[in-house]
């Protein structure tokens, strides 16, 4: 989790499955052929997963002038994601 959004500030490598969940996202495409129950157990909740978490980390870094304030209002999901990898950092 930590190394997504460090991957979203330019920090560190990108995680394989958060690679694999761009890829996918940017050709539409499922990371192994098939359909949605053909592929490996848990991956795709993974790749959620990250993708949720360097989506946030973007959009946040995006805000430009908006505050904090107003961005959290526009982005709860986001915001709690956020407020999630902080503590995560904190401990």
């Amino acid at each position: 989790m930590l190394a997504s959004a460090d991957a979203a500030s330019g920090i560190g490598a990108m995680p394989a499955e958060l690679e694999l969940a761009l890829i996918c996202q940017r050709w539409g495409s499922l990371p192994e052929a098939g359909g949605i129950l053909d592929q490996p157990v848990g991956l795709l909740k993974r790749m959620t997963a990250v993708l949720n978490i360097y989506n946030a980390v973007i959009s946040e870094q995006q805000r430009g002038n908006m505050s904090l304030v107003e961005w959290s209002k526009s982005n709860p999901a986001a915001y709690k994601t956020i407020i999630h990898i902080e503590r995560l950092r904190e401990t």
